[in-house]
């Protein structure tokens, strides 16, 4: 059997856009945390609240997809892979946007 010489998914620009889609702690551009601005706060919850409407019907897609592929090998390679990248995407926004929400609240507590 042939050695692979593919190159590691962390050392290719897509690869490594694939990591950083999971990466927990990941920012999207603009995005600050420290923001003292309850308009901010209130925009990036509209933003992770598309986000993880968006990744859900990309889920449900993706779920509902696996009945249509005939071959048993490859519905276990998407389920294997797919979902739980597209699971690990959506839960990460998720994340994301319970921090806004919270920190909305905080924001808004002080005004």
């Amino acid at each position: 059997m042939p050695e692979d010489d593919s190159p590691d998914p962390e050392d290719t620009i897509e690869g490594q856009r694939a990591l950083d889609s999971v990466d927990p702690d990941r920012l999207l551009s603009g995005e600050d945390p420290n923001t003292i601005y309850v308009e901010d706060a209130a925009h990036w919850v509209t933003v992770y609240s598309e986000l993880v409407l968006f990744k859900e019907r990309l889920l449900d897609t993706a779920q509902t997809g696996l009945a249509d592929l005939s071959e048993s090998v490859a519905r276990a390679e998407a389920a294997a892979t797919d979902l739980v990248v597209l699971s690990a995407e959506r839960d990460r926004l998720r994340s994301r946007l319970d921090f806004w929400k919270g920190r909305q609240r905080e924001l808004s507590d002080r005004g």
